[in-house]
């Protein structure tokens, strides 16, 4: 009997995790969680620093695997990053793009390596099968000060992307999640979508499009 409970304990434990990403995959429209004072941090910020997303693209294998494109990833990021610069400049920001490869600084690694598990929990948490119900009333995540590195660059806002896409020509599931952040490292705005039905990271317009529909009311949310 201990080998069943051991494994149905397994089972169980990544039930969250399979639900999580059927629910992912299903989205038809974006999802934002603001920060309790989204309004006053957004207004203190006329410059917007804008990282290279990370997406990453997989060939679906005929045997169930995944292999990572990586020519397609970096294609879609420079384009997904593009996009991102160009919702803000319609919105009167100003924009500094910056390829945070060539900025291997410690700070910079370790802001980058928390969001990407921040951005599950927040997935996780306020957006799928786990709420947490405080995360979902005050919506208060944090990745450190990044105070120094928008100083840098005459910055008052860091922007950052993360999206992965299963499936080149018919994509069987992708997502795009985009963070805005102030000095003191607090995630002021987070927009999320995934509809694979619709958006293709592969495609020049497609990625643009999908950027596009992720934030759409940032600038008029809590306005």
């Amino acid at each position: 009997m201990t080998p069943v409970f051991s494994i149905s304990n397994i089972c169980r434990s990544l039930l969250p995790w399979l639900a999580i990403g059927l629910f992912l995959s299903g989205c038809t429209a974006a999802l934002e969680r603001l920060h309790p004072q989204y309004p006053r941090y957004r207004h203190a910020m006329e410059k917007m620093l804008v990282l290279v997303p990370e997406i990453s693209i997989y060939e679906q294998l005929p045997d169930g695997g995944r292999l990572f494109d990586r020519v397609h990833s970096h294609e879609a990021r420079l384009s997904a990053q593009q996009a991102i610069v160009e919702q803000l400049k319609n919105r009167h920001y100003s924009v500094q793009p910056l390829d945070a490869e060539n900025m291997s600084t410690p700070e910079m690694q370790s802001v980058l390596a928390l969001f990407r598990s921040v951005n599950r929990s927040i997935q996780l948490h306020t957006i799928g099968p786990q709420p947490f119900p405080a995360k979902k009333a005050a919506f208060e995540y944090h990745l450190g000060t990044v105070a120094d590195i928008l100083r840098a660059y005459h910055a008052d806002g860091l922007v950052l992307a993360i999206g992965h896409q299963t499936g080149l020509l018919r994509p069987t599931k992708n997502w795009l999640s985009v963070a805005v952040v102030e000095p003191e490292g607090r995630i002021i705005w987070y927009a999320f979508q995934g509809d694979h039905k619709r958006f293709n990271f592969q495609d020049d317009e497609g990625v643009h499009t999908l950027v596009g529909s992720t934030m759409a009311n940032f600038l008029e949310q809590g306005s």
